[in-house]
């Protein structure tokens, strides 16, 4: 156990029915409490004896890497497929928890676990794509520094969280189970419930029943929440083409004939095309030879108040999505300046907050004829 200097027993700050167990026989020296390890040793044996697959750990952070980078390396002398899953979450510079470690999700990956929890389950909160975006790029960068294979799950509703239906119905479940096929270092993470659309409300919430195992008649339940304190029904909802539309994005991702598809489509990237009258269109080698890349350019035409470029990447640059697709296009508004030099105006700048709606209803417009003519 661990204890305060008053010698009452050590607590996180508002979790007082946890108990915490020192890691340390002295952290001065970095030495691990023997008895604690060979303790969570006996439990992956156990795991492992009965076919466990792997361990969750939760507040993963109460441990210090140098326990994980043991224990983990332990359980795969024993079985090299054995995952491991860090409840981490995001870069702290201290904990906001009191007898609690700061946050490292980069030091559990490198200690050993395949993956960790992420921000995804706040992803209902993020007001903006760049929020996303950002997010998206932070984990590619991290994952820069690590071995291959590190991942977070798709933590956009776990136990702990309200139902993704709570937050946008059918449409919303439907966006987050695109977003977990297809987002880059993301392991798709379902809880119960969520293919059939279950909101986690209970009709019984609130009231008394004596058919109890503890000590109160009292039903209560963490509304929107999965129920796991009550004699309570399934987890199911009333939407079952939730798990009919996950089942067909999980699809897209495992299938190597959707994989194929998607590498030899033509991807046109429109970024930052509201402000400038000089189009630029900049492509890879490859795209001159794709029979949509010349009605393109037969769409896409010059006028008394556009210019329509046309540039290959081995000239042209822009740093966009496109960049990561073999066939692919990126488009952009530019100004020209006085060096004859095509720009992107106002670009990431507090003045990045004005679109021409004449561009917009040109981009559109065109876009639909070109898709017409398909």
């Amino acid at each position: 156990m661990a204890f305060e200097k008053d010698g009452t027993p050590k607590t996180p700050q508002g979790w007082n029915d946890i108990r915490m167990f020192s890691p340390w026989k002295d952290e001065t020296k970095r030495e691990l409490n023997p008895e604690l390890l060979q303790m969570h040793k006996d439990f992956v044996d156990l795991c492992i004896d009965v076919g466990v697959d792997g361990i969750r750990s939760d507040v993963a952070r109460t441990k210090p890497t140098e326990f994980w980078d043991i224990l983990i390396n332990y359980s795969r002398a024993r079985d090299p497929e054995f995952a491991w899953l860090a409840e981490s979450y995001t870069y702290e510079d201290a904990s906001p928890q009191l007898n609690m470690n700061y946050d490292r999700p980069e030091d559990s990956l490198r200690a050993g676990f395949d993956s960790y929890y992420g921000q995804y389950h706040i992803f209902h909160e993020w007001t903006k794509a760049q929020d996303l975006h950002n997010y998206v790029k932070e984990n590619i960068d991290m994952s820069q520094n690590l071995d291959a294979g590190k991942s977070l799950i798709g933590s956009f509703g776990t136990h702990d969280d309200i139902s993704i239906m709570n937050h946008g119905g059918v449409t919303f479940t439907n966006l987050v189970s695109g977003l977990q096929a297809t987002l880059p270092m993301l392991n798709p993470y379902y809880f119960d419930g969520y293919q059939t659309g279950d909101d986690y409300l209970y009709d019984f919430e609130g009231t008394s029943d004596k058919q109890t195992d503890t000590d109160s008649e009292e039903c209560t339940v963490h509304r929107g929440r999965p129920d796991i304190f009550n004699f309570s029904r399934p987890l199911i909802g009333d939407h079952p083409e939730c798990g009919d539309f996950m089942q067909n994005t999980l699809e897209v991702r495992s299938n190597k004939k959707y994989q194929d598809i998607m590498k030899n489509k033509l991807v046109i990237n429109l970024d930052c095309v509201g402000n400038g009258n000089n189009f630029i269109f900049i492509y890879k080698e490859k795209v001159s030879d794709n029979k949509y890349y010349s009605l393109l350019k037969e769409v896409f035409v010059s006028n008394d108040k556009y210019k329509v470029i046309y540039e290959n990447d081995k000239i042209g640059t822009f740093n966009s999505d496109n960049k990561s697709f073999d066939l692919s296009i990126g488009v952009s508004a530019c100004t020209l300046s006085k060096n004859n030099i095509y720009y992107t105006s106002r670009i990431h700048t507090n003045k990045d907050n004005f679109i021409d709606l004449d561009n917009i209803n040109y981009i559109t417009d065109k876009m639909k004829e070109f898709i017409e003519r398909m």
